[in-house]
């Protein structure tokens, strides 16, 4: 089990090689469009990047983040200090 400090080191590695594969594959389409002209190619960059890019991110963080929670060990219920805002019990007694 990672603790919470360990899962967001292991957040961005995890989104790196996920964006790379991704990229990777707007690398191959990007090469069919360069081969029309540039113009063609920088075109279909923006609309790569709009239409995969972007929603792709948007869908990968929070699956990346629910695969690190999984993982994650749970010291909120077993744990001495709280979380932030969270209430300690005792205080102003």
């Amino acid at each position: 089990m990672l603790t919470p400090r360990q899962a967001r080191y292991a957040f961005l590695p995890l989104m790196l090689v996920a964006m790379s594969a991704l990229i990777g594959l707007a690398v191959v389409v990007f090469r069919q469009g360069l081969a029309q002209g540039a113009e063609e190619a920088w075109m279909l960059a923006w609309v790569l990047a709009f239409t995969i890019a972007l929603p792709a991110a948007m869908l990968l963080m929070p699956a990346v983040g629910a695969v690190l929670a999984h993982y994650t060990r749970d010291d909120k219920h077993h744990g001495i200090i709280p979380v932030v805002g969270e209430k300690v019990p005792g205080v102003g007694q």
